[in-house]
């Protein structure tokens, strides 16, 4: 796997509150969490992209809403598993 550019390494301080994007130790993703009710949207934007957008309302009742992008190494699909 290459090395993640910077922008995927710094702090994460641009995240709204309630969002919060886990990483390894090697920078790439672990964990995508928020403990709010909220709207999920996954698509795939290109080979190896995909955007996540997070709809919810916050505790004083206003809309909130982040985004997130995923970029695999060398375009990799990324395929789905379902379990309840």
């Amino acid at each position: 796997m290459g090395v993640p550019p910077d922008w995927a390494t710094k702090p994460h301080d641009d995240l709204e509150p309630g969002i919060e994007v886990r990483l390894n130790d090697d920078g790439t993703i672990d964990e995508i969490v928020t403990a709010q009710p909220v709207k999920f949207h996954l698509e795939q934007m290109d080979d190896g992209i995909y955007w996540i957008g997070l709809n919810w309302r916050d505790e004083e009742g206003n809309d909130r809403m982040q985004h997130v992008t995923l970029s695999t190494a060398r375009k990799a699909p990324i395929y789905p598993a379902v379990y309840t």
